[in-house]
């Protein structure tokens, strides 16, 4: 597997928005799929603090792995929310 954890998942939501455009569907939903793309930059951002974890530093590991987890919370909840405006404008919206 390439890609595995946050950075897969980021990289799958960065990716929605381009199979969108290429689909031709994001012009519908295009508020939505910004939404999913910043989820996706969130994601990757949280899959950085594992790598600071093991520089150690004057921080320790647990420390970076709260601030990891903080992001990931907020990923989820910005994919949460872009994923119910795109089912919102693409379903009701004309």
């Amino acid at each position: 597997m390439v890609f595995e954890g946050m950075v897969g998942l980021g990289i799958a939501l960065l990716l929605a928005p381009a199979i969108a455009e290429y689909a031709k569907i994001r012009h519908k939903a295009d508020k939505g799929f910004n939404w999913i793309a910043t989820s996706g930059v969130f994601f990757l951002f949280a899959a950085s603090f594992t790598v600071a974890g093991t520089l150690g530093g004057y921080v320790g590991e647990p420390v970076w792995a709260g601030i990891g987890s903080i992001f990931e919370v907020v990923g989820w909840l910005l994919a949460l929310i872009g994923t119910i405006f795109v089912g919102y404008q693409i379903l009701f919206e004309k």
